[in-house]
């Protein structure tokens, strides 16, 4: 599928125009996600919605405002440290490597 056509068909999910801002997107996806997800939503269709919703998201915001998830962030992360084996990990790690620096502050808020 042409990128250009699935970031169009995102947008248009989302209900932005081609002019919006990351901040537009994140509002937009926000009162849509409060609209549509399943625990507030009693719609079959509710959880398909939604998931059509983060999979837009996700898509704008890395390909079209090149901002990726945290998540995904420490998951590179953890991979280029630790390699294929999550007990042995790799034999020589990264020099200096730490977890992203987003991560850090998610991780700080929770503990």
């Amino acid at each position: 599928m042409n990128r250009n056509y699935e970031v169009d068909s995102a947008r248009q999910l989302l209900g932005i125009s081609r002019q919006a801002t990351a901040e537009d997107a994140k509002k937009s996806f926000r009162d849509l996600a409060k609209l549509w997800h399943p625990d507030v939503n009693k719609n079959e269709t509710a959880h398909a919605k939604m998931q059509a919703l983060n999979k837009a998201y996700s898509l704008l915001m890395k390909e079209e405002f090149g901002i990726l998830d945290p998540w995904e962030d420490y998951n590179r992360w953890w991979w280029r440290q630790y390699g294929n084996d999550p007990i042995w990990g790799n034999y020589y790690p990264e020099e200096n490597s730490e977890p992203p620096e987003r991560m850090k502050k998610v991780a700080d808020k929770s503990g």
